[in-house]
């Protein structure tokens, strides 16, 4: 079936998006089956989308009401059988409906006086059991806008017409739009275009954002020899507090705290950002675990790789900005410094694999509580140490993570619409290392095993140097409601675990001192090792004691040094 879609935003304040959907049924067809998806790819939660959507309708091409019944949460069908119009030849119809968009992610859609960012799975209805073909869509907006940016192809017939069209409907809604007054600007690599669209107000900064990028693209791209689309639009959202992106295929959306931008480690990791989802244009977007496509909108996908999704290119997006000159070698080091203490901070790495980090993702990791880091490892974070690991076990067989990004590339170039499998990826990590590095990664991403990783760093250059310094410990992370002292989270086995302190809990005082923000943010200032003292706290508005021996601050690695160039050089920037 071809569908037009056609959104009209004609009051930006009011936040809301007019939908109008119009197509034409097979004569002998009764039941459509209009759905808005729950979740967007490369975001793993169900999201309900359709909670924001209200004054569902559906007509005939004259005018005339359709019977129109929600058979679930998310979906609509329209019922020529049920409906007064059933005995009248009335083919062509069109459903519309409006959106509330006034949440700014990169997985929700966001609308006001400044601007619109249209992600499209929380506007545009598909139709189950149906291929949408060719479908087209129309933007109807304020005439003060002047900019649209998206990846999607446009076939307008005249300027003041904006109608853009893709080859089906998951290709459709795969593009984000933004819309408004943003600043543009571009560049081509291998004689495609390049787009970046910048939403937001930046301080004055000495960083060349544009040049940057075109050299990441120029780097990624070149590493595979090409690039897989015709024209590609990075859409970033600056704004204060925030920090993200969403992977497409011929684009991406991004967004960033435009202060960190004043700051060299703010500024690179707004780098490792631009290359982690520049990255995904080749990993996960065409290279997929087989669950991540072709798509159910309505249910999750649960797959066990999503440490190949995200954890390969939490190694790669570091190691790509490296390797281009972007930061220095003492920069990369400090990150994964920075990567190996969050990961020995976790206690849930002892009780949660890859594999279950993976599969679980729609129930833990974008669902996190207070009791998250005691139970559950992130992916991104042990799938990009994992593969940190790999890399360097595969420069001991003089062979490195280059090797098997050109095998997996290779493969999909082969079979572009199958996803792989864990057994299949296993394979291509024996073929390039053998079958004594495959097992070891095995073990990394299917179990708890802990992972020998200085030993496996010392082998390719580097030495941890550990912080030796003892300070008082409490275990647990404080959040502070004005000047209250309050229990965010406690970690597993540490003082206040031990001593009954619970997350939600407010410390009143220590020994009847009575502690504010202030003052408790001394507290290692004053409190001893291995002394006990008396908590007063508050716990569900009743005052209560407990006591507290405190501990001493985990040791983490302080720096990671370099004892052979030569050794690190194959690892990270091998020549061949």
């Amino acid at each position: 079936m071809e569908l037009r879609y056609k959104l009209v935003i004609d009051a930006p304040s009011t936040h809301q998006v007019h939908v109008i959907i119009t197509g034409k049924k097979e004569k002998n067809e009764n039941l459509l089956d209009f759905f808005l998806p729950r979740w967007s790819p490369g975001s793993y939660l169900i999201r309900e989308y359709s909670r924001h959507l209200s004054r569902i309708m559906a007509v005939t091409k004259t005018g005339e009401r359709l019977f129109l019944d929600q058979t679930d949460t998310s979906t609509f069908r329209i019922d020529w059988s049920r409906s007064e119009l059933k005995n009248i030849d009335s083919d062509e119809f069109t459903i519309s409906y409006d959106v509330y968009c006034h949440e700014l992610t990169v997985r929700t859609s966001h609308v006001d006086d400044s601007h619109a960012f249209l992600h499209l799975p929380t506007l545009l209805m598909g139709l189950k059991n149906r291929n949408i073909q060719n479908p087209t869509i129309e933007l109807i907006f304020p005439p003060q806008w002047s900019r649209l940016t998206t990846g999607l192809k446009d076939v307008s017939s005249q300027r003041d017409i904006f109608l853009y069209s893709a080859k089906n409907y998951d290709d459709l809604i795969d593009s984000p739009i933004e819309i408004g007054c943003h600043e543009t600007d571009g560049f081509r690599v291998f004689d495609v275009d390049h787009d970046i669209a910048i939403y937001g107000r930046l301080l004055p900064h000495k960083e060349n954002i544009k040049a940057d990028t075109k050299k990441i693209v120029e780097h990624i791209a070149g590493f595979f020899g090409g690039v897989p689309y015709e024209k590609y639009s990075f859409i970033t959202h600056f704004s204060q507090g925030l920090y993200g992106g969403l992977e497409h295929s011929n684009s991406t959306a991004l967004q960033f705290c435009p202060t960190q931008l004043n700051q060299r480690k703010g500024y690179t990791n707004y780098l490792a950002l631009v290359a982690h989802e520049y990255f995904h244009t080749w990993n996960v977007k065409r290279i997929r675990p087989q669950e991540l496509g072709p798509f159910d909108y309505l249910k999750e996908a649960n797959t066990k790789l999503l440490w190949l999704a995200e954890g390969l290119t939490s190694l790669m997006d570091e190691l790509f900005i490296y390797r281009m000159g972007l930061i220095s070698l003492e920069e990369y080091l400090d990150m994964q410094k920075d990567n190996l203490n969050r990961y020995y901070s976790i206690p849930g790495r002892k009780f949660h694999s890859l594999d279950d980090s993976s599969f679980n993702a729609w129930i833990k990791l974008y669902r996190p509580d207070e009791n998250s880091n005691n139970s559950s490892m992130s992916y991104y974070l042990k799938g990009g140490i994992v593969f940190f690991a790999l890399n360097f076990l595969f420069a001991e067989k003089n062979k490195s993570i280059n090797d098997l990004l050109l095998l997996l590339w290779s493969d999909f170039q082969k079979n572009p619409q199958r996803g792989l499998n864990s057994q299949q990826i296993y394979q291509m990590v024996e073929s390039v290392g053998g079958i004594t590095i495959r097992e070891k990664f095995e073990i990394m991403t299917s179990t708890t095993e802990e992972i020998d990783l200085e030993s496996i760093c010392q082998n390719s250059g580097l030495k941890f140097i550990w912080d030796k310094a003892e300070s008082p410990w409490l275990g647990f992370e404080p959040d502070f409601n004005g000047d209250r002292v309050m229990v965010r989270s406690v970690v597993l086995d540490g003082p206040a675990f031990k001593s009954g302190l619970n997350a939600g809990d407010e410390i009143i005082a220590i020994n009847g001192l009575r502690m504010l923000k202030d003052r408790f943010s001394d507290h290692q200032k004053f409190l001893k090792i291995n002394e006990t003292y008396s908590l007063t706290i508050s716990r569900l508005s009743v005052l209560q004691v407990i006591d507290l021996n405190v501990g001493t601050q985990p040791t983490k690695i302080k720096t990671i040094t370099v004892t052979d160039r030569e050794l690190l050089d194959k690892a990270l920037n091998p020549r061949s």
